[in-house]
């Protein structure tokens, strides 16, 4: 009878065995995920056998502990946190280890420290180098440099001869930063007890030291063999080791093989995430009065590629990036970028018109292609300077009052009322240079600070009468204001991760400083407007002003950070319901307009054309700041283009014409722009006679002339069914363009390929009854005469393959055949084709190599 018991035990086993089963599965893939970084998917795995009914509880605590490690890495720090709490009181240690990590994620750097401070101190903790090496990197990055060497110190005490090496090598990295080179060399291990993971990074140190202790030569020949054989270094480490040989060269006596070879290094490694520092020596090195045809200067050139026209395609092919707050705007390349502001800033220095003027394009095009590059605002401020220095006083004003208002840093902005206030005094407004200088002092520090306290104390006591006592800062004020100084002077830093680390030391120094909400408000601001946003950080930021319940801060200001995070998350829908309830909320508050511009451009990106221009014309018109309202404006005027009716396209026309009306660096676009859309609208005769009184009074050096000469000959060309004479009216743009182009090769190959289909129908005047195929085919074949690789390949690939079918046409297969293997032979996405042409033609003529 007890047989009946047995299937249902049986059946119970079975499956327990399979739960088990599929447990060490999941927890195997998620181990293995997460060992190849796949965050996501480690804690998909590790999620989904935690939901296993039954789970042993070994198995459990490992995989709860991975799913809160990949969570970590994921950015998902907050989850993480909770999840710790579902430990076992077995596993503390790990809890503990893990929860400060989490909040390591989440910046919050002092209660990290807080957390892993008693694993650090226990030397019986299996976590206790691990984070007292942490405790240590945090306190560095707070700014407290005392207490990071007292933790290392703490570690160089271990019984672990690894442990300790490397608490003494980390020890030297910080005293080499805080110019302790003595006790830097005291605590320097010997190379004999150096692990080889550590060698590298001690070669480096040592390398550093001699430079250091005025040992130049030893310096370099140490530098130069870490470059030699990069192979255990960091990527950080192997680029600052090129800085530190440029140094020792320097040093040395040898800045002109200093100058090439970190010149020679930086066209090797294009994205160095040591770019900054590289260039600063670069501009450092430039001489203060350099030749036009200064070396350094024309290396540059080689970095910088011809400038990204707008797109002269139908409107709604436009990238969505197009519509940021400058219409057009090119993936950012910060070798591009660095390279276009040190050759502007040296072709400044050289001082002579011509060389003025390239640098002020030079200036225009960085900060239209790059508005977000913290480089943008130092360009505008480059512009302001030489605009003052040529008596352009009215334009250096308006650039420079834009910069006071709105650039990212806060020094700059300083610097930019220095400027200004000194042409002020210059010009007898004394009570506007006073203002100014003031405004400057309080956004400047240290000397500069004083520098302008100073100067507006001096014409405040040149403008005194009556025995008014001049208003000079006192020394006892300076104490008030040392607190202010340093958020100052955090707020002031150009790199924003120092400026977040500089901010977080403020507020461990100043905890219940009156500004300390407004400190971490504007870390998350400046998280958003790096060149890679960090959204993670932003967020953490808000999560911490919120369980703070900072109700000092303006909750606008608030609002439109989450909005920019929203924005910036992708995700259109959520932006769009934020910004409208932003604007709800908020109606009168001037402050609202980014909260507009971003309702309007999700709303273009999202193709709700009609609801965006109405929008951007509405923001356009009530904006006070221009830039913003001519950007607002040329994108209402894009959206109303967009929507698919005559009257919608002709108010786009009238939009159009009010960018242009303002004369200002958008009226280019909005030309442009209404020119495509003229001809899209079959409008041809009208937009030729337009494109034609523009494009007429630009000088071919304008970066302008070719995409407006290619709109003016696509207009013309295309009258060519009715008026044959269009045909040769539209050749004859082409060839002017032709002339402008050499430095150009996309643009090239594509004026060739117009040219050639022009020619192919325009008739052989030798041969009415045929067209210019010849000629046709001479403009088809000239893209393929070069050794390098194309710069595009779309015009280059249509000429080479029309020119093959020339050939064709004409029986010519010996040469129609070299022409296929050419296009082959640069191995664009066509050469497959191509190699098959070139031997079907082979076998079907029968035409053999010798």
């Amino acid at each position: 009878m007890r047989s009946r018991f047995l299937l249902p035990l049986l059946l119970l086993s079975l499956s327990a065995a399979r739960a088990d089963e599929r447990a060490d599965t999941l927890a195997t893939k998620g181990e293995q995920a997460l060992a190849s970084g796949l965050w996501a998917i480690a804690a998909g795995h590790f999620d989904e056998c935690l939901k296993i009914q039954n789970l042993d509880p070994a198995t459990q605590a490992k995989v709860t502990l991975g799913l809160v490690e990949a969570w970590i890495r994921e950015g998902k720090a907050a989850e993480a946190i909770e999840l710790v709490k579902a430990l076992p009181e077995s596993l503390n240690q790990e809890a503990t280890f893990w929860k400060g990590q989490a909040q390591l994620a989440l910046g919050a750097f002092q209660d990290a420290v807080t957390t892993l401070t008693p694993l650090a101190e226990a030397p019986d903790s299996r976590f206790h180098a691990e984070a007292g090496f942490t405790i240590a990197s945090l306190l560095l990055s707070l700014g407290n440099e005392a207490a990071a060497l007292d933790s290392l110190a703490r570690l160089a005490k271990s019984a672990d001869p690894a442990v300790a090496t490397k608490a003494k090598l980390r020890e030297v990295e910080i005293m080499l930063d805080l110019g302790r080179t003595a006790e830097a060399r005291e605590i320097m291990p010997d190379s004999a007890g150096i692990a080889a993971t550590e060698t590298p990074l001690a070669t480096f140190l040592e390398a550093q030291l001699l430079l250091a202790e005025g040992k130049p030569e030893d310096a370099t020949t140490t530098f130069r063999s870490l470059i030699e054989q990069p192979v255990g270094q960091t990527l950080l480490h192997y680029h600052a080791t090129a800085v530190g040989l440029a140094d020792a060269l320097l040093a040395s006596g040898k800045p002109d093989e200093a100058q090439t070879f970190l010149l020679t290094f930086i066209g090797e490694h294009p994205e160095s995430p040591l770019l900054d520092a590289m260039f600063k020596r670069i501009l450092a090195w430039l001489p203060e009065k350099p030749a036009a045809n200064d070396p350094v200067l024309e290396r540059l050139t080689e970095w910088i590629s011809p400038p990204t026209f707008p797109s002269t395609g139908p409107l709604d092919t436009l990238a969505p990036g197009a519509v940021a707050a400058w219409p057009v705007v090119a993936e950012t390349n910060d070798l591009q970028t660095f390279a276009i502001y040190i050759r502007a800033v040296g072709l400044l220095r050289v001082g002579t018109p011509e060389t003025s003027h390239q640098a002020r394009q030079l200036l225009t095009r960085l900060r239209l292609e790059n508005p977000g590059h913290f480089l943008a605002d130092r360009a505008l401020f480059e512009t302001a300077r030489s605009d003052l220095e040529n008596g352009k006083t009215e334009s250096a004003f308006h650039a420079l009052n834009s910069l006071i208002e709105s650039a990212n840093s806060p020094a700059l902005r300083g610097e930019a009322a220095f400027l200004e206030a000194l042409q002020n005094h210059h010009n007898g407004d004394n009570q506007l240079a006073i203002k100014l200088f003031d405004q400057a002092a309080a956004l400047l520090s240290n000397e500069a600070a004083t520098a302008a306290r100073i100067n507006a104390a001096v014409i405040r006591l040149k403008e005194a009468t009556g025995g008014r006592t001049p208003e000079i800062l006192n020394p006892q004020e300076n104490r008030k204001l040392s607190s202010e100084l340093q958020l100052e002077r955090a707020l002031s830093l150009r790199d924003p991760r120092e400026a977040l680390t500089a901010i977080e030391a403020f507020l461990i120094s100043h905890p219940t400083h009156p500004r300390a909400a407004e400190a971490r408000l504007f870390a998350a601001q400046a998280a958003l407007t790096t060149a890679k946003p960090d959204l993670s950080y932003a967020k953490a930021q808000l999560a911490t002003l919120d369980s703070s319940g900072a109700n000092n801060l303006d909750p606008l200001q608030l609002q439109l950070v989450r909005l920019r995070i929203e924005d910036l998350s992708g995700d259109p829908k959520t932006t769009i319901a934020t910004a409208r309830d932003i604007l709800k909320t908020y109606p009168e508050n001037p402050e609202t307009h980014k909260a507009a511009f971003i309702l309007g451009r999700n709303l273009f990106e999202t193709r709700n054309f009609n609801e965006a221009r109405l929008v951007l014309e509405k923001l356009a018109n009530s904006e006070t700041h221009p830039q913003r309202a001519q950007a607002a404006l040329l994108l209402a005027a894009r959206s109303s283009a967009l929507v698919p009716t005559s009257q919608s396209q002709q108010e786009a026309l009238t939009l159009f014409d009010k960018v242009i009306a303002q004369k200002s660096e958008l009226a280019p676009v909005a030309f442009l722009e209404k020119s495509r859309l003229m001809i899209d609208m079959n409008r041809l005769t009208e937009a030729t006679s337009f494109i034609r009184g523009w494009f007429d009074t630009l000088p071919p050096t304008d970066p302008i002339h070719l995409p407006a000469g290619l709109l003016l000959g696509e207009a013309i060309y295309a009258q060519g069914s009715v008026n044959p004479e269009s045909l040769q009216q539209a050749l004859a743009v082409y060839d002017e363009l032709l002339l402008h182009s050499e430095k150009f090769p996309s643009i090239r190959n594509r004026i060739q390929y117009l040219r050639g289909r022009t020619l192919e129908q325009i008739p052989d005047p030798e041969n009415p009854q045929k067209t210019k195929e010849k000629q046709a085919f001479q403009a088809y074949y000239s893209v393929l005469e070069t050794d390098t690789t194309p710069a595009e390949w779309h015009h280059f690939e249509l000429c080479g393959f029309r020119a093959l079918a020339l050939l064709e046409k004409a029986g010519r297969w010996p040469a129609a055949i070299a022409c296929a293997r050419k296009i082959a032979s640069f191995n664009g996405p066509r050469a497959k084709e191509a190699a098959t042409r070139a031997s079907q033609l082979q076998l079907k003529h029968m035409i053999w190599e010798d």
